[in-house]
This record gives C-alpha cells, structure tokens and sequence, in this order.
C-alpha cells in the first residue's frame, strides 16, 4: 500500500517547518509527544490532499486515514518505540514514523506494514498502552520503507539496529 510519496514527506517537511515558526513567533514551547501528534496531524493532511483514493476522517474512533476504503493508521513518535491504546489493535496498515530536527531540518524515519493485533505487543501489567518497535519492524519480512532506514549490526552477542533518517 502507498500512502507516502515523496510529495506527501516534502508537505509535511514544509509544514512543519511553518508550524515551529509559528510556534516559536508566539512563544509556544511543544513536548516531543505534542509534537509527534502535530506531525501525524500533518501527514494526514498531506496524504489526504495528495494520495488519490485517501480521506482522513478526524475522528478518534475511525482509523488515521482510508485509502479505498482501507484503513491506515499513522504512529508517530521522536523515539523509536511507537505506541498506541486500544484502536492500535485493529487490524490495518500502519506508518510508522519517527522524527527529528537537525539545524531547523526536520528529517524522517518512515515505514509502513500491515498488521493485526496480535503484532503489537502488551504494556505490561501496569501500562495500558501496546507498542511496537523498530526490532519488531526489522524482523518483519512485510515492511515497506518510504523514507529513511534501519541499520542492522549483528555483533558477537547481540544485535543492534540504528535508525537513519532522510
């Protein structure tokens, strides 16, 4: 499934370049997690405007996106772990997007897969939150990667996976 086009990753890039300019013009200071839903705000926006076939319905109980009528969502974060509550359970596609900003830039980890909910993986006890993360990603042979990649290093005793932004 094609979600994100390298139209799509220019938009969001440029708009939120815009919205931290805005931000910082009117003093706002955003958390990383206010602004991972800003970007996945942005990524709806752009696919809806620029991905034939996809509607973002801007509710909570609908999924990020329907591309003919499939749902998609979007998970964003400026770490390398992506969570999600009980919606994350239904089965669909999800972009993965991790974000960061070097020297004004923003620059993207983006990757998408189908998945059910037996792929996300449990909180724990005290957390009610499900989360998938980027070894879950590298071990799946269904990963399509838009933007950015991971980097494998299988040392003696373990491996390590570094993420590369574009």
């Amino acid at each position: 499934m094609i979600v994100i086009s390298e139209d799509v990753l220019n938009g969001v890039k440029g708009d939120l370049k815009k919205l931290l300019s805005f931000y910082d013009e009117v003093g706002l200071r955003k958390s990383n997690k206010q602004l991972s839903e800003d970007i996945s705000g942005l990524f709806e926006n752009n696919i809806e405007k620029l991905v034939e076939g996809a509607v973002a319905p801007k509710l909570d109980s609908e999924p990020d996106i329907r591309f003919n009528g499939e749902p998609v969502e979007i998970k964003t974060t400026n770490g390398h772990n992506w969570r999600g509550g009980t919606f994350s359970k239904r089965p669909g596609y999800y972009v993965f997007v991790s974000w960061e900003i070097v020297d004004d830039e923003p620059r993207f980890f983006v990757a998408g897969t189908p998945l059910v909910e037996s792929d996300w993986r449990g909180g724990g006890e005290n957390y009610y939150a499900t989360h998938y993360g980027k070894k879950e990603l590298v071990d799946n042979k269904n990963v399509t990667y838009f933007s950015g990649d991971l980097v494998v290093n299988q040392g003696k005793k373990r491996r390590t996976i570094k993420v590369e932004y574009s």
